[in-house]
């Protein structure tokens, strides 16, 4: 199968503008139809009333808008429910995608560094995702299982309108800013996607590693809450900015504003992600837990083989 129509998308949430001024750089910089003869590339702002005011939603998060039902639902009237069902007539529809491959532009307060963010674990995905990281250097490779996520077989997630595709997560990087390096490791991962589903479908030799690391969700972890329901905590030094980073059972994570200290109780070491971001204060979510996973990828596109 040839991939024919790739979407690149910023702005999804409007106070992240690594994405929106990608949008601008390629066009810019990358005439589709002089550098890539075998798809057509669309260049797509997706949430331009929330970039505009400099907000990461309007009213609901629109990459939390897509879920097969909430598509289908004309109760949900809110302006990125609207907004989710415009994307989905331009980029979709779900499930019959005229996109064969998204890749959605984020930025984080978070120190994730360069995150290629699957929801699909396909062959294509896998090998896409290592041929970037095969190319540029500190890349990580997180996959969200949608039991783990949602409870079912379903992601609310923009990119998930196409079957290939990922979210691309930059950071640490303050919302409402752009900054040169963040902004360059967007166009060169960009770019190396881009180079790869040429090659890919004009038949040409791919190297990629062909055993890679993946960090597979598990659940997040909220802050502790008073008896008012509110966050009763920070994140502990201990674990400030140590995404990716191996997290062992008596560990301190949180320190309550009374001295108390919270520790992990987890029995695995598991590798947290996100670690206090900004937007999830709101939902009081601290962090995320993830598994890592070596994961083998055939190079004659048959088989995923997880190893032990």
């Amino acid at each position: 199968m040839k991939i024919q129509k790739i979407a690149i998308v910023g702005g999804t949430h409007g106070n992240e503008y690594t994405g929106p001024y990608l949008l601008n750089l390629l066009k810019k910089r990358v005439p589709p139809a002089a550098t890539y003869s075998t798809f057509e590339l669309n260049l797509f702002l997706s949430n331009p009333k929330a970039y505009k005011n400099n907000v990461r939603f309007v009213d609901d998060d629109l990459n939390r808008s897509f879920l097969k039902e909430d598509l289908s639902n004309y109760s949900l009237d809110s302006y990125e429910s609207n907004r989710a069902k415009v994307i989905n007539q331009v980029l979709g529809p779900k499930e019959q995608s005229k996109t064969d491959l998204i890749i959605d532009i984020h930025s984080t307060t978070a120190n994730m560094g360069v995150s290629i963010i699957l929801v699909n674990d396909n062959m294509l995905n896998l090998q896409l995702a290592s041929y970037i990281k095969y190319n540029i250097p500190n890349v990580y490779i997180y996959y969200i299982p949608p039991e783990t996520y949602t409870g079912k077989n379903d992601h609310p997630f923009l990119n998930s309108l196409a079957k290939y595709g990922f979210a691309l997560e930059l950071g640490p990087i303050p919302n409402g800013v752009v900054r040169y390096d963040i902004l360059m490791q967007a166009y060169d991962a960009t770019l190396a996607c881009l180079a790869f589903i040429e090659k890919k479908n004009k038949g040409l030799d791919v190297n990629f590693e062909d055993e890679i690391e993946i960090y597979e969700h598990v659940k997040t972890v909220e802050f502790p809450l008073n008896s008012d329901g509110k966050i009763d905590a920070f994140i502990h030094e201990n674990i400030q900015d140590m995404d990716y980073k191996p997290l062992e059972n008596g560990v301190s994570i949180f320190e309550k504003f009374d001295g108390e200290v919270v520790v992990n109780h987890e029995d695995e070491i598991f590798f947290p992600v996100f670690i206090n971001e900004a937007a999830y204060y709101y939902k009081n979510i601290a962090f995320s837990l993830t598994r890592k996973k070596k994961i083998k990828l055939s190079m004659n596109n048959t088989n995923v083989t997880p190893v032990v």
